[in-house]
């Protein structure tokens, strides 16, 4: 079953395996130990600040970090039913057994049926790092990771007011003269941000856990090296996402993953797209696709356009101003994206870069 999974990985993005395959250690390792499974978004800085807070609660916790296509996954699916999950934050409830916990904040995850003894959803709520903070499923936390949970209610909105910022970081205490400003804090949530969009391995998500649960946002000095990196492909972006003409809907596509694409997202929203659509295409053709709404659309413009409505027909799913998913052939998911804004009529341009 691991060498099927593993191969379904490698025909989607062979960048994918190493990390399947230490997941999929990290599992086996965790399940012959017997220590308690809980699982959480992978790659996301929501889901990191919470694997960070159930690391602080529950030291012993293996906390299993996923993406919305490892859990649709019919490969995968066999091995997330022989597990037996204590709680889910951050993803749709997919567990078969009785959970203790589930908290969840997605649209896409609304008439789910839970299986769980204690529930906290909220689709208004901004984080499902916040919303197990309010919940208090996990009794009483530190101050320091309370801040990064508020954090994230910003992070997972990409509720900035500032754009991401190309600047380096020498040392954390850049920050502190303006963190009291409106400006200063966002730097540090940008950081944060930074931090985990940077975090590629499994080990650096484990290590990041570990880190914050201990030391919250002062623990991120340790990876300043990796975010001066991904500002350095940020600047680059820019540039990028300015010479991409300006309409109601925009899908860009590069042939190489090497671009920041959430620079080029955020980018051309400021720039006065309505949503942003990132086309990753996989070495087999396959495509993973990023949706971003414009924050800044009127209230019948939102009423109208929620990205997750398509999101939820190409395999994936999230909210109505952010979603992802992933689909098996990059012209038949760009149809299917233009037939969607045909029908709400949106004006629709497609680049490749």
């Amino acid at each position: 079953m691991f060498e099927t999974y593993l191969q379904s990985i490698a025909d989607r993005d062979e960048k994918y395996v190493s990390y399947a395959r230490d997941l999929l250690e990290y599992i086996q390792s965790s399940k012959i130990s017997n220590r308690p499974f809980y699982a959480t978004h992978s790659h996301c800085t929501d889901g990191g600040v919470a694997g960070a807070m159930i690391r602080y609660a529950i030291p012993e916790a293996a906390i299993i970090p996923m993406d919305y296509w490892m859990i649709n996954d019919p490969n995968f699916a066999p091995l997330l039913e022989s597990i037996e999950w204590k709680g889910i934050v951050d993803l749709k409830p997919f567990s078969t057994n009785r959970l203790d916990f589930w908290v969840d904040h997605h649209l896409s995850a609304r008439g789910s049926a839970a299986n769980a003894d204690r529930i906290r959803f909220d689709i208004d709520g901004d984080s499902g790092s916040y919303q197990l903070l309010l919940s208090d499923f996990l009794g009483p936390l530190p101050e320091h990771l309370v801040e990064i949970a508020v954090m994230t209610r910003i992070t997972d909105t990409a509720g900035y007011t500032t754009q991401p910022p190309a600047d380096r970081v020498s040392s954390l205490s850049d920050l502190d003269a303006a963190e009291d400003s409106a400006t200063g804090n966002e730097s540090r949530i940008w950081l944060l941000d930074d931090v985990w969009g940077s975090t590629y391995t499994l080990k650096q998500h484990l290590d990041l856990y570990n880190i914050l649960a201990k030391d919250g946002f002062r623990g991120l000095s340790s990876a300043l090296d990796r975010v001066n990196t991904l500002r350095e492909v940020r600047r680059a972006a820019y540039d990028v996402a300015d010479q991409i003409p300006v309409h109601e809907v925009v899908a860009f596509q590069f042939q190489e993953d090497s671009q920041d694409k959430f620079t080029i997202l955020r980018r051309l929203q400021s720039n006065g797209v309505k949503v942003a659509i990132s086309l990753s295409l996989t070495v087999e053709g396959t495509v993973k696709i990023s949706f971003r709404r414009n924050r800044f659309l009127t209230e019948d413009e939102n009423n109208l356009i929620q990205v997750n409505t398509i999101a939820e027909k190409i395999n994936g799913g999230g909210h109505a101003g952010a979603s992802g998913a992933f689909h098996e052939n990059v012209e038949s998911a760009v149809e299917l994206i233009a037939k969607w804004c045909d029908e709400l009529g949106l004006e629709f341009h497609r680049e490749i870069l």
